[in-house]
């Protein structure tokens, strides 16, 4: 089935895992819709899924689709979900992708019944989903979308990681909107931006625009680290969505801990070391403005009753991993802050950055 009925879509593609792309996707829908432009979104091969209607769908459809009120079927926006052992049954079972390009092009085809433009996101490089026949690439050829690259700040990095990834969808022979250069440091966007467009230039491309690098979009929240390490709650469930600004380490005497701590910290403490956790509690109870965020109890021991109390009548959110203090430190230090439905504060400066940083008239124009 050709795609020249449907309407003209946008995919974002990423260079990596945690580019940006789903800001980009956001911001995009966001400027576009100012634009009087009817907007739908759509991610083609989802990962990380959550439950919806009975129907499992990526959790950035739920995102988009909440932030912007947009009634589309979630089962539509992400026709295609990736289940653990999916791809080892797909290749040993020599399955065909012909199904699964189906089940993309009519999806697209129903969103586009009512839209000027559908906004296509991504699942990491241009090559990821090529297991089945349903990489980055080979999706936006199918649905005949214009990329759009999302890449790291700087220079050399982001041309480096722009060619290879240009390389798959010119083999797909997929149409190049150009790049857009995130989480770019501030103090080098004057001397470097010019560059790299200049670059993109004479390489037959187009730098969408420079999207600054801000703190803000990388923050976490205690409920995302909770989640992303699968951590038992242990208190303080309407504290989770506080932020959290620095990690320390409770493997000092009490009173070291007390002086490391300031608001915004996540402590790390062993469940035996019931000073520290006293500590912990205390500055929380103390301080005027709510001293500590939030306490991540290792080891897989249970603190003293008494101290369970204690925490129990806190304000801190506290959690508990089995695994040790430096297994688990090195754990949340994985944890990448994606946006979620909560956090109004990074939806708002996404939308923002991408309204500022990214040329929406020359997209515009260029997929009309």
């Amino acid at each position: 089935m050709s795609n020249h009925s449907a309407c003209p879509g946008i995919f974002i593609a990423g260079t990596s895992q945690h580019s940006g792309k789903t800001l980009v996707s956001l911001g995009l829908v966001a400027a576009l819709r100012e634009r009087g432009m009817r907007v739908r979104y759509m991610k083609p091969v989802g990962q990380r899924t959550v439950k919806v209607d009975g129907v499992r769908v990526d959790e950035d459809v739920v995102l988009i689709n909440t932030v912007f009120g947009l009634d589309s079927p979630a089962a539509d926006c992400n026709p295609i979900t990736i289940p653990s052992g999916f791809t080892t049954d797909f290749v040993a079972a020599g399955r065909p992708r012909e199904p699964l390009i189906t089940q993309i092009e009519d999806a697209y085809a129903r969103l586009s019944e009512d839209a000027d433009v559908i906004v296509v996101e991504g699942t990491g490089h241009a090559g990821v989903g090529s297991v089945v026949g349903m990489g980055n690439a080979q999706v936006a050829s199918i649905l005949e979308a214009g990329a759009l690259i999302v890449s790291s700040g700087g220079l050399g990095k982001p041309i480096d990681e722009y060619s290879l990834n240009r390389a798959m969808f010119d083999q797909e022979g997929c149409r190049m909107l150009g790049m857009v250069a995130n989480k770019f440091l501030p103090d080098k966007m004057d001397k470097l931006g010019p560059l790299l467009a200049g670059w993109l230039e004479r390489h037959d491309s187009h730098l969408m625009g420079v999207i600054p690098y801000e703190p803000v979009l990388s923050r976490l929240t205690m409920r995302q680290i909770a989640a992303e390490t699968d951590a038992v709650l242990v208190h303080g469930d309407r504290y989770l969505d506080r932020p959290i600004h620095n990690v320390i380490i409770g493997a000092q005497h009490a009173h070291r801990l007390l002086q490391s701590l300031e608001p915004g910290t996540l402590a790390i403490i062993p469940g035996d070391r019931d000073d520290l956790l006293l500590a912990a509690i205390s500055f929380e109870e103390l301080s005027a403005e709510g001293g500590i965020i939030g306490i991540c109890i290792t080891g897989g021991i249970s603190p003293h009753p008494s101290v369970l109390q204690l925490i129990e009548r806190s304000q801190a959110p506290v959690i508990e991993l089995y695994a040790g203090t430096y297994d688990v430190a090195s754990e949340i230090s994985d944890v990448v802050g994606k946006v979620v439905t909560s956090d109004h504060e990074k939806i708002e400066t996404g939308i923002r950055l991408v309204s500022e940083q990214v040329d929406i008239d020359y997209l515009v124009e260029a997929i009309s």
